[in-house]
This record gives structure tokens, sequence and C-alpha cells, in this order.
């Protein structure tokens, strides 16, 4: 279609001695389109339920960040008489109090920084080095590396994945106590250095199975952008493989490695939860989610206080709900048959 401008204003249309004011016609403009990621943006924001995601996330990792300050009250202080425990919500404690006397509201807030310490670490050296490096490498340069890579991932996703979790830790978990007590003596963590053994055990237990996924999205993307004319050209111009990896390959994976990390995340945190819950993960007074959940657990607990059990369940139960919400919008956003990007 052939596109027209007319002038701003009205224009006057004069016959048969009489001028007939015409509204002006709209612009069409040819060539003006939006970036791909621009568009995906926008398409993003328009999916109201994966906005409230992104809001509910925002405001999770908001109080892990700044747990000490959102906090209500001090979450490690005890208070043994038998009116301060087992306190129902109140204007004091507004989700109560657990066995100990303690505010639950400041010990799930505490509970989401475990939660997004342990999501930060096993993201930053499970899915962002080994995924989305092994995955570029296994993509990229093909051959023996890429057979090698993904022979090694797929007996690793083969593996049951809680079992040998459930095994690492707790063969570790005695052993580190000698390093927990040097920790404590030599160094400046002091009491927090038990905490920071046990946080680097689940983690240690939760990295092997965390890149596999991320590795089998970024090899398949990169695999089709090396066939791409610019990579070639990049070759024949005589550039490394490192520079043409990381100026015209990277680029290309970044999207759907990120959808692939949205998608899992539930699954990282759920492990951490899972640990403590089974107690074999963070050990209290040190906040958790699953060592929370598993303090309120128990028929007899839930009926005469249920809110040792729907305090911290519900906020890590909507944080799960959540990255599955915003993963399943960017798959969709994604997808050759997705509408958001039409």
């Amino acid at each position: 279609m052939r596109s027209s401008t007319r002038a701003s204003g009205s224009a006057r249309r004069e016959g048969s001695g009489m001028s007939v004011a015409v509204a002006p016609e709209p612009v069409l403009t040819e060539g003006v389109s939006l970036s791909p990621r621009r568009r995906m943006f926008l398409a993003l924001v328009r999916k109201k339920i994966a906005m409230l995601a992104i809001a509910y996330l925002a405001v999770f990792y908001f109080c892990g960040v700044f747990a000490p300050w959102v906090a209500p009250q001090d979450p490690y202080r005890q208070n043994l008489s038998a009116e301060a425990r087992l306190q129902g919500p109140s204007s004091e404690h507004w989700l109560g109090t657990d066995r100990l006397g303690r505010d639950i509201a400041s010990r799930v807030v505490y509970a989401t920084r475990t939660t997004v310490a342990f999501t930060a670490v096993v993201l930053i050296s499970g899915s962002l080095f080994l995924g989305l490096g092994l995955g570029l490498l296994a993509g990229y340069r093909g051959g023996w590396v890429d057979t090698l890579i993904m022979r090694v991932g797929e007996v690793m996703g083969g593996l049951p994945t809680l079992l040998l979790m459930l095994a690492i830790t707790a063969a570790f978990r005695t052993r580190l106590n000698d390093v927990s007590f040097w920790l404590e003596d030599h160094t400046w963590l002091g009491d927090d250095a038990r905490t920071v053994t046990k946080f680097g055990i689940i983690v240690f237990a939760t990295v092997p199975f965390a890149w596999i996924g991320s590795t089998r999205i970024v090899r398949s993307q990169a695999l089709a952008i090396r066939e791409e004319t610019y990579v070639a050209a990049a070759e024949a111009m005589g550039a490394s493989t490192w520079r043409v990896i990381a100026r015209h390959v990277l680029p290309g994976v970044m999207p759907l490695f990120i959808v692939g990390v949205s998608a899992g995340m539930a699954g990282t945190a759920g492990a951490e939860v899972t640990l403590s819950f089974l107690g074999l993960g963070i050990d209290p007074p040190t906040a958790s989610f699953g060592s929370l959940i598993a303090d309120g657990a128990g028929p007899q607990t839930l009926e005469r206080f249920p809110h040792l059990l729907l305090a911290p369940a519900i906020p890590v139960a909507l944080f799960f709900f959540a990255w599955n919400l915003l993963g399943d919008a960017l798959v969709d956003l994604l997808s050759p048959r997705g509408q958001g990007l039409r």
C-alpha cells in the first residue's frame, strides 16, 4: 500500500463556489518498526498476570536484600514466657510468634534473604558460568567438545537429583564440622561460620544439576547462530573463537537463556527449601522457609497454631508460582506460535 502524507490543519476543497473543510488524514510512515526486544517488552507489559508476578518477585527480593531494615523486630530475640509463646497474629506480632516467642513476621522476612542469597549464588555459579559457558562452547565448537558436554549432561540429567542432593548434604554435613569450627575461630565470620558452611554444602549439592537445562537451551541456539552469514564473515576476517562467541553468538542466545533461567528458578529455590525442611539445609536459628515450615508441620500443630505453617508457606508458594508464571509468559512470547510478538 502506498503511504501518503498531508499537511496538518484543515484543508479546504473548493468547488461550485463554496469551500468545504476536510479533516486531515492520518500520517502513515513506512519503515518504522520496533526492535524485537522492545516489542517483547511491550508484549510482556500487556500480560497482566506476568506483571503481577514481576511485582511480587520485586517485593520478595526487596525484602530479601533489605531484610534488616524491613523486618519489624529482631528475628532471633526469644521470649520464653508462657504468654509470649505461640501467640496468634496481633498488632505487636503481625504473624504471631513461634515456640520460642520469636516474631514470625521478622523470621519470614529473613527467610526471604536466605532464598534470595541461595538463588543468586546458584544462578551465578551454575546457570551463568557453567550453563551459559558450556552451552556456548558446545554449540559453537561442536565436534567432540559438543559430544562430551552433552553426554555428561544426559548422564547427570538421568540421575535421581533429589536423592543425590540428599546424599551429598548428608555426607558432608558431619565432615565439615571441623571446617566451621576453624572458620569460627580464625576468620571474621564468628558465629555465622556454621551457617556459611551449611549454605556452601547445599550450594555444592545443587550446582552440579543446575547447569543442565540452561546448557541445552544455549547450545541449541548457538548451533543455529553459528550458521549465520555474519558469523562466517567474522571468522573469515580472522576473528578469534572467543571474540566471535562474545560479539556475535552470546547476544543471540541471551533471550532464550533468560527464559530458561526464569523457568528453572522455582526449582532451584525449591531445592534449598526441601533440604532445610528435611533438616539437611540451613539450621536454626537462621531463618529458612524449609525450617519454618517444618516447625509448623504436624496435624496437631496445624489445628491449634495454623499461623506457624501458613505464615512461611504462603509467601514461598507464591514465590514458586510467580516464577512459573513469569517463565510461562516469556516462553509464550518467544514461541513461534505465540501471539505476543505479532
